[in-house]
């Protein structure tokens, strides 16, 4: 097993940040196309810093060999932020709090499943001829394309909180089944699976308000700041797509986002109408 520990320091990444800023004239020098902007500021400076690095949190992700398989297992420990990560498929899945997620580096042919422990929201890519299974220690959730909450740790009662699409929730001590469609959530309650309207839709939301990256492809970190920032489309360039960062984004708006991805890859962007294009 191969076990990584990422837990970095906010002032040498900002001093270094601040140093690569300086070297390159972006402290002072304005541009006059709006391609890229100076960050003249220490909060500005201080925020850019933030996107390059994991402030204050730890991820672990593990590397196993079973059979000819090949699992990961990611592990998010930090208490404020969620950390987002996109599968083979590209479904993505976003951990909460100290929550573990198993998953092959490869999906079978036939299915695509993976393993939860604690709370995460799911983004599931569709695919009818694969569906997506997720286990857990208490039910196994079936879906085909979808998105909903799982929340199994620090609760009394775990559930399954469907957002959109339809999934089969099924109760592994007793073989309980149940079908939820948008709108329901499936309690476990007195060893018993039941289906009620979903009336915390907050839930949905809360996964968004901070969110880190590792080393994710930048065409995935687009896909999603663009599904959550429906005013502002962010395009990248097609050389740039496979490009990896890692970056921490708290409520930040679409242009601000931009700015700081420029900055941590040393790319541009420019503004255009309802869109912001990233390019080398």
């Amino acid at each position: 097993m191969i076990s990584k520990n990422i837990n970095n320091k906010t002032d040498a990444a900002w001093s270094k940040l601040h140093n690569r800023l300086e070297s390159e004239g972006l402290l002072e020098v304005k541009s006059e196309r709006n391609i890229i902007r100076a960050f003249a500021n220490s909060t500005a400076l201080r925020v850019a810093a933030a996107l390059v690095i994991l402030i204050g949190a730890t991820l672990y992700l593990s590397v196993f060999n079973k059979g000819s398989q090949t699992l990961l297992s990611l592990h998010n420990s930090e208490e404020s932020s969620t950390v987002a990560t996109t599968l083979e498929d590209g479904s993505t899945v976003f951990l909460a709090k100290n929550t573990t997620l198993s998953y092959p580096r490869h999906f079978d042919k036939s299915r695509r499943e993976v393993r939860l422990e604690g709370n995460a929201y799911f983004e599931i890519s569709k695919n009818p001829e694969k569906p997506f299974i997720v286990e857990t220690e208490l039910i196994t959730i079936e879906v085909l394309g979808t998105s909903f909450n799982v929340t199994v740790s620090d609760t009394p009662m775990p559930s399954i909180a469907v957002n959109t699409g339809k999934v089969s929730v099924t109760l592994k001590s007793n073989g309980q089944r149940v079908t939820l469609l948008a709108g329901e959530s499936g309690v476990v309650s007195s060893g018993s699976l039941k289906s009620i309207p979903t009336e915390d839709l907050e839930q949905f939301r809360l996964y968004m308000n901070r969110i880190h990256f590792k080393d994710e492809k930048l065409s995935d970190v687009v896909r999603i700041i663009n599904k959550n920032s429906p005013e502002l489309y962010i395009e990248l360039a097609p050389e740039i797509e496979e490009r990896l960062i890692t970056a921490t984004f708290t409520g930040n708006s679409p242009d601000t986002m931009a700015q700081l991805i420029c900055v941590a890859l040393n790319l541009n962007y420019t503004v255009q109408t309802g869109k912001i294009l990233i390019h080398e």
